[in-house]
């Protein structure tokens, strides 16, 4: 497994030769392709495979825009624990 230094150091040397608006586009491709496959994941296509390579695409794709936007971990960590906290709460009460 890549260590998280070498990965960070990826990331950046991908944003500074594709740019940061081109990246962004491609998280954006990204994200779509991965939707398609979930349109036929629901549909009984078996796709497994598909699923988990447009996964990883997309958080390769999530990592350079938390770059690119300068979005901190933490940030995402906290907005990730209150939206769970929230989604506890409604499954309680549901």
């Amino acid at each position: 497994m890549l260590t998280e230094e070498f990965t960070e150091r990826l990331y950046k040397k991908a944003i500074d030769k594709y740019g940061a608006l081109m990246q962004t586009v491609v998280a954006i491709e990204e994200m779509a392709e991965l939707q398609k496959e979930l349109s036929k994941a629901l549909r009984s296509k078996e796709n497994y495979c598909n699923l988990v390579e447009e996964i990883a695409d997309v958080e390769i794709m999530l990592a350079q825009i938390k770059i690119i936007y300068d979005i901190s971990d933490g940030d995402v960590i906290a907005q990730k624990d209150f939206k769970l906290r929230r989604l506890e709460h409604s499954l309680k009460e549901g």
